[in-house]
């Protein structure tokens, strides 16, 4: 983030919370109106991860390519076997993985990304091929290389996002958000010849609002220069597709232009192979596939399934409503709201229990390592380094995790068990401590409340609070402040378990939803007690 934001300094990457990080926290925390302490807790850390994923999700689809015989290579295997001696981009590669996941794994060392594969290298290889389960020879073979990108990939729970804020952003407005809609329009404008290009500075100017209404005179919105949701979200769009290289000069995300099947190349093809992989990640009948624009055959059994599940023929060929019909699911899944990679995953197929191993195990692990950072009766007792493997351990946390959310306490995690799980973590995961005021006033705002939260809306929830509290001596009035603190906590998880919902402390949909109502309906009957 610091390219982007020079003014918070950069800190040498080490594992230790020294001074210079101290103080880049506190330039951050000021930056976004936190309070500026130089501690990293919930509201600091989903912040820091909402303007990360902010930057990290454009271009976030590398191509991997196909092997000869059309099969996914995880992490695109350069087919060359890395050893001691071995250079070049490869090595700095593996050095990359190996780094990011020493920061959550305290058995492996901190390692210099210079691509010289050197001691140090060997001996962090060979410490993660035993905790792997792999031959620890500390040489970089096939298997190896895809368990690191595997590895990698499940440690990135990328939490927070790039969802609408819940305002309207508008001329004279400044900020994070501003800034983001600006580095959007700069994409678009690379794209598209009818847009002119911005400057990233935060100001929603005047050039800012004319690129606005440019961009929505474009691509049929209300070109009023406002940025409300339906703007943010084509922006949002057009910009992933310009970043992944999915659409062609001029061509709008999502229009039709030619046929295309096995044996072809190019930009349609890496759209229908990228609205496949997003899909993929919803619908496990759904292969993933690589975004490389080589139609082969990993890419047409992909289109296969699809058209399976979609009523159409089953040819393989991506035709007009195939095409449509790829394009059209996306969106759909798109409105439904921001996805958190950690927390978006399908069921497990069987019932997990002691003994499993397997990728549906390490989900499970990681999804109650979340849980356990919210809520402390789930009693976490596994390693924070993942693990595919379910142990005693994860029984007892298991255990404590079906017994705080009223399931039957067996140990084992069934479907029903993960999406109980599932939905807890969506609802955390939604946090967003700089949520901004609701549009309309007692509109949901689009992003969880919590602890350390501040604005119009944690006002609005303290109004509900005192309003049900006026008239029931068993809830407990809070201050009206608009800042999420202890006390409206307190008595926020007072309401939510009489109210039979979920007692995380936070405000997601369901919580909110279930305050305006009760709400509305005590002030329904105030003024028919009146009128008698």
């Amino acid at each position: 983030m610091a390219k982007d934001y020079p003014s918070f300094g950069k800190p040498e990457v080490t594992g230790t919370f020294d001074a210079a990080t101290e103080q880049c926290v506190k330039n951050f925390q000021k930056q976004f109106s936190l309070t500026a302490d130089g501690l990293v807790g919930k509201a600091t850390w989903y912040k820091i991860s909402y303007i990360y994923v902010s930057v990290k999700d454009l271009a976030e689809l590398t191509s991997e390519g196909e092997t000869a015989t059309g099969t996914e290579s995880s992490g695109s295997w350069p087919g060359v076997v890395l050893k001691r001696g071995s250079t070049g981009s490869e090595v700095e590669q593996v050095q990359f993985w190996l780094s990011e996941l020493a920061q959550f794994n305290s058995a492996l060392p901190a390692l210099t990304v210079d691509g010289n594969f050197g001691a140090a290298t060997e001996r962090a290889v060979k410490i993660f091929q035993q905790e792997q389960g792999l031959t620890a020879d500390g040489v970089v073979g096939q298997a190896t290389w895809e368990a690191l990108y595997s590895a990698w990939l499940d440690m990135q729970s990328d939490l927070g996002g790039t969802a609408w804020p819940g305002i309207v952003l508008r001329r004279g407005d400044t900020g994070m958000e501003v800034r983001l809609v600006q580095f959007w329009l700069r994409l678009a404008a690379e794209n598209y010849s009818a847009l002119a290009a911005v400057s990233v500075d935060g100001n929603f100017g005047a050039s800012t609002q004319r690129a606005v209404t440019g961009f929505q005179s474009l691509f049929g919105l209300t070109a009023d220069g406002l940025v409300g949701r339906a703007t943010w979200n084509k922006l949002n769009e057009v910009a992933l597709a310009v970043a992944n290289e999915i659409v062609e000069p001029n061509v709008a995300p999502g229009q039709f232009t030619t046929t295309v099947r096995e044996g072809n190349r190019g930009t349609t093809v890496r759209a229908v192979q990228y609205y496949l992989r997003r899909l993929s990640a919803y619908y496990s009948d759904i292969p993933s596939v690589t975004v490389d624009g080589v139609f082969g055959s990993a890419t047409t059994k992909a289109v296969k399934a699809w058209q399976a599940r979609a009523g159409l023929t089953v040819d393989g060929v991506v035709g007009r409503l195939t095409w449509n019909s790829l394009y059209a699911a996306v969106e759909n899944l798109a409105e439904s709201g921001p996805v958190v990679r950690a927390a978006s995953l399908p069921a497990p197929t069987s019932t997990l229990q002691p003994g499993d191993t397997g990728a549906s195990v390490l989900r499970l692990d990681r999804l109650l390592l979340f849980l356990g950072q919210w809520l402390p009766e789930i009693n976490f007792l596994g390693s924070t380094a993942p693990s595919d493997v379910y142990s005693n351990d994860l029984e007892i946390t298991v255990r404590s995790a079906q017994r705080y959310f009223g399931l039957p306490e067996t140990g084992q995690v069934t479907a029903a068990d993960w999406n109980v799980f599932l939905k807890a973590a969506q609802s955390l995961s939604e946090v967003n401590p700089a949520a901004a005021a609701p549009e309309p006033d007692g509109i949901w705002p689009a992003s969880a409340l919590t602890l350390g939260s501040s604005g119009p809306a944690v006002l609005q929830v303290q109004r509900w609070l005192n309003l049900i509290a006026s008239v029931d001596q068993g809830y407990s009035f809070v201050p009206e402040t608009g800042d999420f603190d202890d006390a409206t906590q307190n008595a926020l998880e007072n309401y939510q378990l009489t109210a039979g919902l979920p007692t995380l402390g936070v405000v997601d949909a369901a919580t909110w939803e279930s305050l305006r109502t009760a709400a509305e309906a005590l002030c329904s009957t105030c003024q028919q007690a009146k009128e008698g």
